[in-house]
């Protein structure tokens, strides 16, 4: 297996993509938002309906080529777990959002990308690529009191420090009170099945995705996620911890995962056609469904 680097900004993982009409905007390099825009609430059912996209990949993301076919490539997302591939998460990504190139090995500090939307710069100061909230990269030198000069597979490149700290006072909470105050950043937010981005999130791409920028790495998936961490007393929950939810009252399988956010309310990222929101857990059926409390924090 060759590995590889994402290129695009955010690179979507197909199921099977040779078999399915893609929209050109779906494969940008550049970003989603062309293609997000473009997409009915309709569309965006029709997504997990079909299953078309499993996951996403960000810039600098690791990606194991397995085997390459009419311009797609078929490897794993190394970053994410997956029960069922050690590899990582299995799935198709456009060949073009790929780069081969051997970067410098780096294993010093990183960065992590921690807010919404961020301009990846050249380090002349012009705009390379907006990266996405969750995107890490290595810090070749971080002596700029403004910005930390970073190895990319697009070269050398700059981002703002205040880009890779939280947008807002972090003295004083808890780590599960960051999760859910940056997740509060993404309020209104319309969910994407499969979503790990800023461009929007599936309920367990916005549990994993708000651990990754703290350092915490989780599997990709709900029905992964509730294997690990603590276990939790609904009693002693507090902000931050994961409640997941299963079908038939608890005893199905794992379809669903929120945040706890304190006083009996959750915060999550529903279904497709709604929005990231809080929720009450005691209005709502999900009361009769919640399996497991877990706590990665």
């Amino acid at each position: 297996m060759q590995i590889a680097r994402v290129i695009a900004a955010v690179a979507n993982v197909w199921r099977q993509p040779q078999t399915v009409s893609v929209e050109p905007a779906a494969l940008d390099n550049s970003g989603l938002q062309d293609w997000l825009g473009r997409l009915t609430d309709t569309d965006t059912i029709a997504l997990e309906r079909d299953n078309r996209i499993v996951t996403q990949a960000l810039f600098n993301d690791t990606f194991a080529v397995e085997s390459v076919a009419d311009g797609w490539a078929y490897g794993y997302v190394t970053s994410q777990k997956d029960a069922r591939h050690t590899q990582g998460y299995p799935g198709w990504v456009w060949l073009a959002q790929l780069s081969l190139v051997q970067l410098p090995l780096q294993t010093g500090p990183v960065v992590t990308i921690r807010r919404a939307f961020t301009p990846l710069l050249r380090l002349d100061g012009s705009t390379l690529l907006i990266l996405s909230l969750g995107t890490v990269l290595p810090v070749i030198d971080r002596r700029d009191h403004l910005y930390d000069v970073v190895q990319t597979p697009l070269g050398i490149g700059k981002v703002a420090k205040r880009a890779t700290q939280f947008s807002f006072q972090t003295a004083n909470v808890t780590r599960g009170e960051l999760l859910v105050r940056l997740g509060e950043d993404f309020l209104d937010l319309r969910y994407l099945w499969s979503g790990i981005s800023a461009y929007g999130f599936d309920c367990s791409g916005l549990v994993y995705s708000l651990h990754r920028c703290l350092g915490i790495s989780l599997p990709r998936d709900a029905q992964d996620q509730v294997k690990v961490g603590e276990s939790i007393a609904l009693a002693d929950a507090q902000v931050g911890d994961l409640m997941f939810f299963a079908h038939d009252h608890g005893r199905g399988a794992v379809h669903h995962v929120a945040f706890y956010a304190g006083d009996g309310w959750l915060l999550h990222a529903p279904t497709p056609g709604k929005t990231v929101t809080y929720l009450q857990l005691s209005a709502t059926y999900l009361k009769d469904e919640l399996v497991a409390i877990k706590r990665n924090w």
